[in-house]
């Protein structure tokens, strides 16, 4: 058995797949398995993987699929993967050298079903941010990328990202925390992030944003169905709020099209059909601090367009 499966979807990457890839051939642990999963490249992607297949037939593995978009790539990477830990690469991104080997052993040390290390975010235009992924009150308050984090296979079973919407990682991701056992967080900026100038996340396609409903809508059924429901119902109804009527709200807001005023509207009912009245009592948007709190009660009675001017004001301040 492989300590670690490192799988790696691909659609159109030829400009970023060498620098990912190199990273992934040149780790310090040496046991580990690389599932390259081709979601139906056009461009030359296919060629730099032959290359690395030849190279390293024993770690490395293609897989060819049609396009159906970075959830089901995934989900075939997970159906054959064999390592003792699963880990997740975006193929624009890349990792540093001991990264598996120091989230490894960590996680062996402690018997962890998760270890999660910090994110650094590395702008075309030269910028860095690193994202503290371990310091908070409870680890489904951070990032919900599957990529910095290595899952034990047998915590993982038989969930699966849900495909063909965005948001994936945020319905596979919190489940999993929240039925985890142990996670330990590991003091590293492993894991480097390539923000390209116009990523999936960040366009103008007001629509999509909506699908973090069913997303959530999936954490709620998983979070039901292994019994983790009930005990973290406060966080649940916490995420909701953060994460639909702070983050994604503020996001769309942003975007000028058609669509924005309409998505906005959407996300503000199922926000309020599913948040109590009560959330003043709810322990972790207690410990907030008051520009959270005004900015979520702005956003909730309709009031986004101030919630928008104040960010501005407060990010230039920052500046």
């Amino acid at each position: 058995m492989y300590k670690v499966s490192c799988i790696v979807p691909v659609y159109n990457v030829e400009k970023y797949l060498e620098k990912c890839l190199d990273s992934l051939v040149s780790q310090s642990m040496q046991d580990i398995e690389i599932l390259v999963i081709n979601d139906g490249s056009t461009d030359s992607s296919q060629n730099i993987i032959d290359k690395y297949t030849n190279k390293f037939p024993e770690k490395v593995k293609c897989i060819n699929k049609e396009n159906g978009g970075q959830g089901s790539a995934r989900n075939l990477g997970l159906d054959i993967a064999k390592g003792e830990y699963i880990s997740f690469v975006d193929s624009d991104d890349w990792i540093e050298r001991d990264c598996f080997e120091k989230m490894y052993s960590i996680a062996k040390k402690n018997d962890s079903d998760i270890v999660i290390c910090n994110m650094v975010d590395n702008f075309e235009n030269g910028d860095i941010i690193v994202y503290d992924c371990i310091n908070y009150e409870h680890p489904a308050l951070k990032t919900m990328s599957a990529c910095n984090k290595i899952f034990k296979r047998e915590l993982i079973g038989n969930n699966r990202f849900p495909e063909k919407i965005w948001y994936e990682d945020f319905a596979f991701t919190t489940p999993l925390i929240l039925k985890a056992k142990t996670i330990t967080p590991i003091d590293g900026n492993f894991y480097q992030c390539h923000v390209r100038n116009v990523s999936t996340m960040n366009n103008h396609n007001s629509i999509k944003n909506l699908d973090i409903i069913t997303a959530y809508e999936e954490i709620i059924t998983k979070t039901k169905n292994d019994g983790t429901y009930e005990t973290n119902k406060q966080l649940l109804e916490y995420i909701l709020l953060e994460h639909i009527i702070v983050t994604t709200i503020n996001r769309v807001a942003k975007q000028e099209n058609k669509d924005k005023a309409k998505v906005i509207k959407q996300l503000i009912n199922y926000g309020r059909q599913n948040i109590s009245k009560n959330i003043k009592e709810n322990q972790y948007f207690k410990v907030k601090d008051k520009n959270f709190k005004l900015i979520y009660f702005l956003n909730i009675k309709g009031l986004y367009k101030i919630s928008k001017i104040l960010l501005s004001i407060s990010n230039k301040i920052k500046s």
